[in-house]
């Protein structure tokens, strides 16, 4: 059995020349998940004078460290969103197929599930059904799908501002 999460997994993938599942992967790995160095050096079971030779016999190294902190941390967090809600919107459809395909087949619903499709009817519309083709990557018609992070970002601040 693999004991690599999928976020170890993804951040692992992210870490250019080290995707090799060494010590010096792990630790770039805990550091592209947000970890402190020192997190990083127990959590990947190093010590810091290995980090210090690695520097120093790798300059590459110093430089995908610094990578790591930065720019593959923001990628990381997107994958891990986009992975999240593809992941979780799944499971909302297979739920809707279930109600629906036991509602068109003739099959008795429970009180809940009659409430259920009531509540689902209203969110199986063309304009739905184009926003979730965006969401999920683009209409053809746009050049970028939509941007999940940045929507969540921009209702956080302007309900920010309205409270604030």
């Amino acid at each position: 059995m693999n004991d690599v999460t999928t976020t170890e997994g993804m951040a692992n993938s992210l870490v250019p020349f080290y995707n090799d599942g060494t010590k010096k992967s792990t630790y770039l790995s805990y550091l592209v998940s947000g970890f402190s160095l020192r997190e990083a050096c127990k959590l990947a079971k190093v010590h810091e004078r290995t980090i210090r030779n690695w520097r120093e016999s790798d300059p590459e190294f110093i430089q995908i460290e610094e990578e790591c902190k930065t720019g593959l941390r923001k990628r990381l967090a997107n994958e891990l969103i986009d992975f999240e809600y593809t992941r979780n919107f799944r499971l909302v459809l297979a739920k809707d197929f279930l109600v629906l395909f036991k509602d068109a087949t003739g099959k008795y619903l429970t009180e809940s599930e009659e409430k259920y499709l009531a509540m689902i009817r209203k969110f199986y519309t063309p304009q739905q059904f184009a926003m979730v083709k965006q969401l999920l990557g683009g209409n053809g018609d746009s050049k970028e799908a939509f941007d999940f992070t940045k929507t969540v970002l921009t209702i956080r601040l302007e309900k920010e501002q309205i409270t604030g």
